[in-house]
């Protein structure tokens, strides 16, 4: 077999840093052998059979993490080098799966995730992969500072047959869970949860609690405009029914079509009662909800685990929960400035879409996209937070959290359902 190029963006910094917990994303390749139709990084090299494929140079990852993790002197370390510095936990497996077929005889997860246990560093691996059970990776994982996610858009073998090509069964994925479960704390994720398909997910999340997770995360599913009439039919072949009805209300969130909000409020609210009747925590990933879950920490639940606390808070879902916690009907951007931030360019990660003039790092950046009136990139792309056309003396826009805002932040578990701190934020509100 001829040797691979190192893959040279093998760490990296996801472009969903203004709301991401963890944005510290590690591929051991740069492509993926599974074919699931939705796949949003299809379009940056995932999504397809690993011809010419890249692979993680996990030497460097060692140099990378022994450099990061010395004291040394702000100014020059990178936000890379900084996040490490701090521990911020690391999803591995954000544009490729880690366990894909390919690491049969690739063994660059393996060598990677001995890395890691090397520097026991905080590690979320995301999977739909059976490879994780081999004896040689489970005794690495039982010596580690890990937790593990397992992927799912459905429960039903047939249905994730058409649509998840080339991936093992939800079944096989379960019986991986309750494998890694012996070893380590596991969670799951809907994602996507096709919409309709409510009662499933409800018998899904039971099962999944039966099996041995400890969280569960749903986002509903996400429409491209680029593939819209292509991703809904290959959907409505694999449910017997169309799902163009859940995306009338056209809600757009950068370029794909969100589902109509009444029906994403009515799915989260029903499943996280559900989560919490099973004893497992819950989080709704649609990136618009993120705020008013239990779970601070994004889709991955592991905010109350020891050696996972030191996730990234500086995002605007963060500030959203500072405001809630502090029974503020305000939103203020002291809420985003209270939490640590890195230093440094960061341009070098950005998209040439998602660069600001004159704000090449973390704070100026996310002060810009504070500033914003856009729906899609700043507070206002939240769930209930609303303009005032105040200033603070800096200023600063100060939103509003509105009522429906406060009550799902209740629903969902991001504010405790005690009486007096209830009270307190609706008759602030009224």
């Amino acid at each position: 077999m001829a040797e691979n190029k190192d893959y040279r963006y093998s760490m990296s910094i996801t472009s969903q840093l203004p709301h991401c917990s963890l944005p510290l994303r590690l591929d051991s390749y740069s492509k993926c052998s599974y074919r699931c139709s939705y796949c949003f990084a299809k379009n940056r090299g995932g999504n397809h059979p690993p011809k010419g494929i890249k692979t993680i140079n996990y030497k460097s990852v060692d140099k990378l993490l022994c450099k990061s993790l010395k004291l040394g002197e702000e100014s020059t370390k990178t936000v890379i080098s900084q996040l490490l510095e701090k521990r911020t936990p690391i999803h591995f497996g954000g544009m490729s799966d880690p366990f894909m077929q390919y690491e049969e005889f690739g063994q660059k997860t393996l060598e990677t995730l001995k890395v890691l246990r090397d520097y026991c560093y905080p590690t979320i691996i995301s999977t739909k992969g059976t490879l994780i059970t081999k004896d040689e990776y489970l005794e690495i994982l039982s010596q580690s500072l890990v937790t593990t996610q397992i992927s799912f858009s459905s429960l039903d073998d047939k249905v994730s047959s058409l649509i998840e090509f080339n991936t093992p069964l939800p079944s096989e994925r379960l019986n991986v869970i309750k494998s890694l479960a012996e070893v380590c704390w596991v969670s799951a994720r809907l994602q996507p949860l096709i919409p309709g398909e409510l009662d499933s997910a409800i018998e899904a999340i039971k099962a999944l609690a039966k099996s041995g997770v400890k969280h569960v995360s749903v986002e509903l599913l996400k429409l491209p405009l680029s593939e819209y009439s292509k991703l809904t039919s290959q959907i409505a072949n694999a449910v017997g029914r169309e799902i163009q009805e859940y995306y009338s209300e056209r809600r757009l969130m950068g370029l794909e079509f969100l589902v109509n909000r009444d029906y994403a409020l009515l799915v989260h609210k029903k499943l996280a009662k559900v989560a919490r009747e099973v004893n497992i925590s819950y989080s709704s990933a649609d990136t618009d909800l993120l705020p008013y879950d239990s779970s601070d920490c994004c889709c991955s639940g592991v905010h109350e685990l020891p050696g996972f606390e030191n996730y990234y808070r500086y995002t605007f879902s963060q500030a959203i929960r500072n405001a809630l916690r502090e029974n503020s009907d305000l939103l203020m951007y002291r809420h985003l400035s209270c939490e640590w931030a890195p230093g440094g360019p960061i341009n070098q990660y950005l998209n040439s879409k998602s660069r600001v003039n004159d704000a090449n790092n973390v704070v100026g950046w996310m002060a810009a996209k504070w500033n914003s009136s856009s729906k899609s990139i700043g507070p206002l792309a939240f769930y209930g937070i609303e303009e005032t056309d105040s200033y603070d003396e800096n200023g600063m826009k100060i939103y509003r959290i509105s009522n429906s805002a406060v009550e799902l932040a209740l629903q969902l578990g991001a504010i405790p359902k005690t009486a007096t701190n209830a009270q307190d934020i609706l008759l602030i509100q009224n």
